[in-house]
């Protein structure tokens, strides 16, 4: 059985060109070059099982990488990379070194890891706040935000942030229960089971708004 590197395990020696990964293309984002105005040329940010972010440059050699920028979202295979150390004015990620593809390089396209880090979840960042007038309509409104990227450093300690406001004053407690301030295991809408550490938040940043309760998880 093939033996695959960590992202997180990467070391600068040029010597050492080895490396084999098996990674989730996490972001792929072109960019022109303004000295031979060409271009698009794409960059490539990978996450491993552990949650471990790195970039990827193709530079000369994106001929060889073409059509891997339709491939968001897809596991692939990586043998034979160079290392290179980030430049601290264009890091995009926070890992020390990035990833050089050269000539030799090669990237297969793998079936999906079973890793909990990556569900495909919306993220919705912005409850909607609703006028004092409309607290009569029975609208609830709940916010799940699965946060990882504030976490790259501790990857085994990935956090959920639920944002949650009950615009129902007079909601049907007998339906409701209190959700405990950390939760070990959770049971989510889709049926899948996560073991993330839990942070609730009141009215997000700027504490509980009129019309909001403790929280509570219908």
């Amino acid at each position: 059985m093939a033996e695959y590197d960590k992202l997180s395990e990467v070391i600068y020696n040029p010597a050492v060109r080895v490396w084999r990964f098996r990674v989730k293309l996490h972001m792929i984002y072109p960019f022109y070059s303004c000295v031979t105005n060409s271009g698009p040329y794409y960059n490539y940010i990978f996450a491993d099982e552990d949650g471990y972010k790195m970039e990827m440059n193709t530079y000369e050699n994106y001929k060889n990488f073409r059509g891997l920028e339709k491939e968001k979202g897809r596991w692939v295979e990586i043998f034979v990379v160079d290392v290179e150390r980030t430049y601290p004015c264009f890091k995009t990620t926070r890992s020390p070194f990035r990833l050089i593809a050269s000539r030799l390089t090669q990237v297969r396209i793998i079936e999906p890891l079973n890793n909990r880090l990556f569900f495909d979840f919306k993220s919705i960042h912005a409850i909607p706040r609703m006028h004092w007038r409309d607290l009569k309509y029975p609208i609830d409104t709940m916010g799940v935000v699965f946060n990882t990227e504030a976490n790259l450093d501790a990857p085994s300690e990935p956090r959920m942030e639920f944002y949650i406001r009950d615009n129902i004053i007079q909601a049907k407690r007998s339906y409701s229960k209190r959700i405990p301030e950390k939760m070990s295991t959770r049971e989510v809408s889709s049926g899948l089971r996560v073991n993330l550490r839990v942070e609730i938040r009141r009215g997000g940043e700027r504490g509980r708004r009129r019309g909001e309760r403790e929280w509570i998880l219908d």
